[in-house]
């Protein structure tokens, strides 16, 4: 079967049959890096496809922080994908339960989630896919990689700092870049949408060097004084609309239409990571915080506090509502008649010491109430208003570190911004957005400065 593919999958296609001079694979690793709509998940879907309808008996897995989160994302683009393409259930079943596509040559393309331990240690494949791997620690890169015969993609927007960028100095690497521009096939709402973020000052006209940013906003486009080209006029003339609509935004256009990495503008903090065993290494009391999440996570977040260094390691992330649908029937009949009894349960599960004082968030009194039904010393967070900025005000007068293990924490501190108005102007308040974690950690700040623990500045 020819697959008729964009630029991007022939790029890839390319990339797991070149060998080396010895005739050995010469890419292990195949990292796609790009812009949103740059067809880089449609490309991957097609190399899997077409290498499991080509060879016998390869197992290939796409990998998310969690198999739900997979099957909503991969695995609807593959089923759309393919429907598309006449080729579902051509040469190949459908496991829906599983979601394991199954081909005549005995391959099988599966979905799975990162957040199912036994299955990343217990699973062998022939190729990987990680699917925007923003969750997934480099331990559990780890663990997948080595049980990996084959090659392994990677495609991610580069919107943060990753990992990924210590692979790419493998020189079994190769790094395929892309953008929207790449795709022939990019919906023309969706390439409106990205060109809409283009500045003036990121067009090729300020960019060569032909004119200033603020010359280029005034520059009278009919006279064309400069004799810019007719490309870049069009282009600057795009760009002062953008900025007269307010979606003129460097970091959009950065990171989701030219591929690039970019810090936002807007970002609260910038915490460093510390390993795991040096965080257990601190010998200080033990504080947790707690932010309860039916639908939502759950953050539950244990803190250690020296020297003006607040430690913070992750125990839990997933919603009560994940939990639930994940425990054993012996499990669930443990916890039967009582509806908050999975959070002692949970309590039981992560090992939080009854020594440590537990501060959660005091909108859940009744959950706050079993735990110290338990023996539990918990007890709600005093949320006055303005609480949250003063959080934020604590936390940055004193240096944070979390554990390398913490993927949340490290997701969420380079992602909660502060909000910005229409107008483009950074406002005091944060988004309520990318702050589980953050909320959890504030909560164990604010008890600690009012006990004297952390020093008032």
């Amino acid at each position: 079967m020819k697959i008729e593919g964009t630029i991007v999958f022939q790029k890839n296609w390319d990339a797991i049959h070149a060998l080396t001079d010895k005739n050995e694979r010469r890419y292990r690793y195949i990292v796609n890096r790009g812009s949103s709509r740059s067809s880089k998940t449609y490309s991957l879907i097609d190399c899997f496809d077409l290498y499991a309808r080509q060879n016998h008996s390869k197992r290939l897995t796409v990998w998310r922080d969690t198999k739900t989160d997979c099957k909503k994302t991969v695995l609807n683009d593959i089923l759309k994908h393919l429907k598309t393409s006449d080729r579902y259930k051509v040469e190949q079943e459908f496991n829906k339960t599983e979601s394991i596509f199954t081909y005549a040559t005995g391959s099988t393309f599966e979905i799975h989630g990162t957040d199912d331990e036994e299955t990343v240690h217990g699973l062998s494949q022939a190729s990987a896919w990680l699917n925007e791997p923003y969750k997934i620690s480099r331990e559990t890169f780890d663990q997948i990689d080595q049980r990996t015969a084959d090659f392994i993609f990677i495609d991610y927007n580069p919107k943060k700092g990753h990992w990924v960028e210590d692979l790419m100095k493998d020189p079994r690497t190769i790094v395929i870049d892309s953008t929207f521009k790449d795709n022939p096939f990019c919906p023309a709402e969706s390439r409106t949408k990205i060109l809409s973020y283009q500045p003036v000052s990121l067009c090729d006209a300020v960019l060569s060097g032909l004119i200033t940013t603020v010359d280029a906003m005034a520059y009278d486009l009919a006279e064309n004084v400069l004799n810019l080209s007719v490309k870049m006029i069009k282009e600057l003339t795009r760009c002062r609309e953008n900025h007269l609509k307010n979606s003129a935004n460097a970091f959009n256009w950065s990171v989701y239409g030219l591929g690039e990495k970019a810090e936002r503008p807007n970002r609260i903090f910038r915490w460093d990571s510390i390993s795991v065993d040096e965080y257990r290494a601190i010998d200080t009391p033990v504080w947790t915080g707690c932010d309860w999440g039916k639908v939502d996570p759950w953050a539950i977040v244990e803190a250690k506090y020296r020297d003006g260094v607040l430690y913070v390691h992750e125990l839990n992330y997933e919603s009560e509502n994940d939990v639930r649908s994940k425990m054993h029937h012996t499990e669930i009949a443990q916890i039967s008649g009582d509806e908050e009894g999975i959070v002692s349960w949970m309590f039981t599960k992560l090992n939080v010491s009854k020594k440590a004082e537990v501060i959660c968030d005091s909108n859940r009194p009744t959950k706050i109430s079993v735990l110290r039904r338990h023996d539990w010393q918990a007890f709600g967070a005093n949320k006055p208003k303005g609480s949250i900025i003063e959080g934020i005000d604590i936390l940055h007068n004193i240096q944070v570190r979390f554990t390398s293990s913490s993927t949340n924490i490290d997701f969420e501190q380079e992602n909660y911004s502060y909000s910005v108005a229409h107008d483009g102007t950074i406002l005091e308040d944060p988004e309520d957005l990318n702050n589980h974690c953050i909320d959890a950690i504030r909560y164990v700040a604010l008890y600690l400065q009012s006990r004297g623990v952390i020093k008032k500045y």
